[in-house]
Formats: structure tokens, sequence, C-alpha cells
């Protein structure tokens, strides 16, 4: 079963746009202050039983410059909850709020396979 890695820094981050290079790989920026967060948060998790799609989460109080890091590299307005799917670097799909969904990102991730 695939487990959640936490980006803490900077560096987290770019082993994660490097994972993308070989697969899609599933991200979460989300907030422990807010309950839309927990719900996304919910929805992401039901990914876990996904083995061939790595997930990483970021919690935007603990790591704010990764957050920025994210918006500004995939060019992905900052929010959270979001939800996105990484390939080659990319951000191919990304959700926020309560239009994050398991099966939403599910078949993003499978879509992302499919594109060459």
């Amino acid at each position: 079963m695939a487990q959640v890695q936490t980006l803490l820094n900077p560096s987290d981050f770019d082993a994660l746009l490097k994972a993308s290079k070989q697969h899609p790989v599933a991200l979460l920026k989300h907030s422990i202050a807010c309950p839309i967060s927990a719900r996304g948060q919910k929805e992401f998790v039901g990914l876990e039983g996904t083995d061939d799609l790595p997930l990483y989460t970021v919690v935007v109080q603990y790591a704010r410059d990764v957050s920025n890091q994210i918006a500004e590299t995939l060019g992905v307005r900052h929010e959270t909850p979001q939800a996105l799917i990484v390939k080659d670097g990319e951000a191919v799909y990304h959700a926020s709020h309560y239009d994050i969904s398991t099966d939403a990102l599910r078949a993003a991730a499978e879509h992302a396979r499919d594109l060459a």
C-alpha cells in the first residue's frame, strides 16, 4: 500500500518532481486549521490503495516555503486544500476545496499514465 510522504523542505519537492518523470504522483496541500482541508485530506487518503501512485502532502503551516515553491513551479495558484496530479514535472490536474474527490484523482492519475 502506498504511504503518504510529507514534504518538509524544497529538496523534498525536488524529489517529487524527479519521481513524476517516472510516473504520475499525487500531491495534497492542506491546512491543519481548516475543516474543508480535513475533508480534502480524507478524499486524498482514499488513494492509499493505489500502489503505483506515490502520494505526497504538504501542511502549509509547517512548510510555507514548499507550498509557495509548488505554486510557482507548477504554475497553479495556491489554495488549500488543493490536490494535484503531477506528471513529467507538470500539474496535469488540480482541484481545490469541495472539488477534491478520490474518484476524480484516481481518474486523473489514470489519464496521466496514458500521456506520452
